[in-house]
């Protein structure tokens, strides 16, 4: 009896103080979710610490979803950082820190600050709201668990495992946060239910597994529909169907087969209990592009192909014939008397022994073009013959030969072309000093070095997928233009010995799309014949290690499934740290000096063997990896610059592809260029 009279003293006198005047450390307040979601676009309570509680209605690899009833504004996201403790089902009272991530209302739980997630004990799991498609996409259902009824596959694949549905009334995404499901288009499902996410500005539905996903199977169904994917214009295209009756009646059905909008099969018939109905069409098409092939069982069942039309080859040679024809002559216009100019520029320096060697490669391969052009439009000629009777293909491979080299050739002689000028420049200054000196009408040099400028092409690769891409680069290539006068060009294809051998560097920033053993392959030796490399990273979410040590790691340098942080020497948050800590021993730091500070967001390197680092973290940065593990502690000073010689050529390693990007309204290129500008002068041997 004392006890509980004790226990009513305490709660009289909490009754009494103001909550303000009692000094908590770390308090925290009892807010329920809808409070906390605050019944609009973005939470009252974000910045503050809260406590509340929930259903887990859902387990994702760095998350749970909440719910606090059921209805809008019930469900919150909670972000544990790794895989949290908790089941679907469980009852849970969560301490954390109340932020709008990227415009998702979410609790963010970290133990160093006291936060906690506390299991009470088990509660019935929410039943989902079901609502129309085109109505889930709204703040107010925003991790709260729902279902859609009746939905059909509209797009199949919008790209990172997302894709749309819809039951008439509007499409709504399916994503793979939680579980990973493939759809076929057309594909119709009974229900699907999740929570509702919201990332990269859209919302979307995130089953937990198998079970949230129940496909439509009616008992009168279309069991195949076959065509081919590819077909070609004006050749007709079977398309046979086989549809079963799984059911315990017979039924009177009427099948449909249409491409696009035109009925290609009407058909009605009784299918009887087990039986199974095939039949076989044509489609001739008299159009290319895209089109969908349907089988349709009227009131039952349907499925989709699509198919892709192609021109007819004969076609197809015929208007590429005429195409490069036209290219050819539009080129050779410009090409023939730049190359007369490129000639006589060549036969005057002749005249003075002058030894082109920086240039004598691509001299070699200007006048190798010329050749070619020549022989291939002359065979281009002989071949016109075939053309009346209607013939293109053998045509087609000569003139486009032709005009393809024309191209190129005409690229080639206007790099050359201000090279070979200021080479003649220099020679007419020193016939000028030397008659001057003499007084005399020399016109010959004789004993004098002149000083031949060297070509240097720059590959930026953008043929695996890279976010950073040529397009996020735009400042990057122009102070390599302009600034060092060399000449950038963009891969956006496979990586080959052959593509490659005309370049003086390569740049490669962290790829989305892996890099070939073969590709990785054709670098290396594009490296040790005298190339230069430099090979750029990510943070831990993004960089793909696997690709860049492929490429790298057999020279000393290994990129981390890491991030660098800086909780003091940032630029907003601890993964935007600078870095300024440089080897001024190495030429590639010469325009560095002790104030730099370069914008960084990206891994750590690992170096050994011949490699030196360039470029270091400061004493208060260290490294985390994908679950939050300290990789590397403060003081270590991690490597996120990193150089090498390998053979004949260079490589440069950084850890940060944002670093040579427009990104921050072009505040990381601008810190980064001096450093970079160094590097790509050691990887051209200017340096």
């Amino acid at each position: 009896m004392k006890r509980w009279s004790l226990f009513l003293i305490i709660v009289m006198i909490f009754s009494i103080v103001p909550v303000s005047t009692i000094g908590f450390v770390n308090a925290a307040t009892y807010v329920p979710i809808p409070e906390i979601q605050g019944y609009s676009s973005s939470s009252p309570y974000t910045g503050q610490t809260v406590i509340t509680t929930g259903v887990v209605t859902a387990v994702a690899s760095k998350g749970f979803f909440m719910q606090n009833g059921t209805g809008p504004w019930t469900g919150i996201y909670v972000y544990t950082g790794s895989a949290p403790s908790v089941q679907v089902g469980d009852l849970v009272e969560v301490r954390g820190y109340v932020k709008e991530y990227y415009g998702l209302t979410e609790i963010s739980v970290n133990p160093k600050y006291g936060d906690y997630v506390k299991v009470l004990g088990t509660a019935p799991v929410p039943e989902p709201v079901t609502l129309p498609s085109g109505n889930v996409s709204q703040e107010k259902w925003e991790s709260v668990l729902v279902k859609v009824v009746g939905v059909t596959v509209v797009d199949p694949d919008l790209g990172y495992g997302e894709w749309l549905v819809d039951d008439g009334s509007g499409p709504v995404r399916i994503d793979d946060l939680i579980y990973r499901y493939t759809p076929e288009y057309g594909q119709k499902f009974d229900y699907i239910i999740g929570p509702v996410y919201y990332s990269y500005g859209n919302f979307k539905i995130e089953p937990r597994g198998p079970e949230d996903l129940k496909e439509y199977i009616p008992e009168i169904k279309i069991a195949e529909l076959n065509v081919d994917r590819s077909l070609v214009k004006g050749v007709p295209a079977p398309i046979s169907v086989l549809i079963k009756n799984d059911g315990i009646f017979s039924e009177n059905v009427t099948l449909l087969i249409y491409a696009n909008d035109e009925i290609l099969l009407n058909t009605s018939l009784i299918l009887d209990p087990g039986m199974n109905y095939s039949t076989t069409t044509t489609w001739t098409p008299s159009s290319t592009g895209d089109a969908v092939i349907r089988a349709e069982i009227v009131g039952y069942d349907e499925k989709y192909v699509p198919v892709t039309v192609y021109e007819n080859p004969q076609t197809v040679a015929f208007t590429i014939v005429t195409y490069y024809h036209y290219r050819y002559e539009k080129y050779w216009t410009i090409l023939s008397p730049l190359y007369e100019q490129f000639d006589a520029l060549m036969t005057e320096l002749q005249k003075y022994n002058v030894d082109l060697g920086p240039l004598q490669d691509e001299i070699e391969k200007i006048e190798s073009n010329m050749q070619q052009i020549n022989e291939e439009y002359s065979k281009y000629e002989s071949l016109k013959i075939y053309t009346r009777n209607g013939y293109y293909l053998p045509l087609m491979p000569h003139i486009r030969k032709a005009a393809l080299l024309s191209r190129e050739t005409i690229s080639m002689i206007n790099d050359v072309l201000p090279l070979l000028n200021s080479t003649l420049e220099q020679i007419k200054a020193m016939i000028q000093q030397q008659q001057n000196a003499t007084g005399g009408n020399e016109t010959t040099v004789q004993n004098v070095t002149v000083t031949v400028p060297k070509l240097v092409k720059v590959l930026i690769d953008s043929g695996h997928n890279q976010y950073y891409n040529d397009e996020k680069m735009s400042s990057l290539i122009n102070k390599i233009e302009e600034e060092l006068g060399w000449k950038v060009e963009i891969n956006r294809g496979t990586l080959t010995s052959e593509k490659l051998q005309g370049y003086n560097i390569l740049i490669i920033t962290n790829p989305r799309t892996d890099i070939t053993d073969e590709e990785a392959q054709a670098i290396k030796e594009f490296v040790k014949n005298g190339g230069g490399l430099l090979i750029l990273g990510d943070w831990y979410k993004y960089v793909n290690t696997k690709s860049l040590n492929k490429v790298v790691e057999e020279f000393g340098i290994r990129f981390n499934k890491d991030e660098l942080m800086d909780n003091d020497r940032n630029t907003g948050r601890p993964y935007f740290p600078l870095v300024g800590e440089f080897n001024f021993e190495h030429p590639a730091t010469k325009f560095l000096n002790e104030t730099s500070e370069l914008y960084y967001n990206g891994d750590t390197l690992d170096v050994s063997g011949d490699v030196v680092w360039l470029i270091r973290g400061y004493d208060s940065s260290y490294a985390v990896d994908q679950t939050g593990k300290v990789t590397k502690e403060k003081g270590s000073k991690p490597i996120v610059a990193a150089a090498v010689e390998v053979g004949e050529g260079r490589i440069v390693a950084y850890g940060s592809s944002k670093a040579i990007s427009d990104d921050y309204y072009g505040r990381y290129i601008t810190t980064n260029w001096p450093f970079i500008k160094g590097v790509l002068l050691w990887l051209a041997g200017e340096i």
